[in-house]
């Protein structure tokens, strides 16, 4: 039986590079256009984690993060390897933009209409329920 097993590589902790790439990235037309480099950045993101996203996102103002989720959303329809699913940073952004009552009406209806990520914005179920 053959099996490639590869290394397992820790997530990459959230700094200033990511910041950089999440503010250049231009969601005009609703589409990225992004180098290799800033792919690999966003896909950072992406993978990040709860714990990771609570303090990168944390401090940044509202209007940064509806930017921010804007760019990740579209990052995980057209970057291979950005796909999370029900583990996507939009929902921590979409939670954290509700909690400061912050969250812009239309950018639910955005969201689907860009995204085939069918647990954008709100999460999974299980995780509303709490369990």
């Amino acid at each position: 039986m053959d099996a490639d097993v590869g290394a397992w590589e820790p997530p990459a902790k959230l700094g200033d590079r990511h910041v950089l790439v999440l503010d250049a990235a231009d969601t005009t037309g609703d589409v990225l256009d992004l180098d290799e480099e800033a792919q690999t950045r966003l896909r950072e993101v992406a993978h990040g984690g709860a714990h990771e996203w609570s303090g990168f996102f944390a401090d940044r103002s509202s209007r940064r993060l509806i930017a921010w989720l804007r760019v990740l959303t579209l990052a995980e329809e057209t970057i291979p390897g950005c796909e999370t699913g029900a583990k996507s940073p939009v929902i921590v952004l979409a939670r954290l933009l509700r909690e400061r009552g912050d969250y812009p009406g239309e950018l639910t209806a955005w969201i689907r209409s860009v995204s085939t990520n069918r647990f954008l914005p709100y999460g999974s179920l299980m995780d509303r329920l709490g369990r």
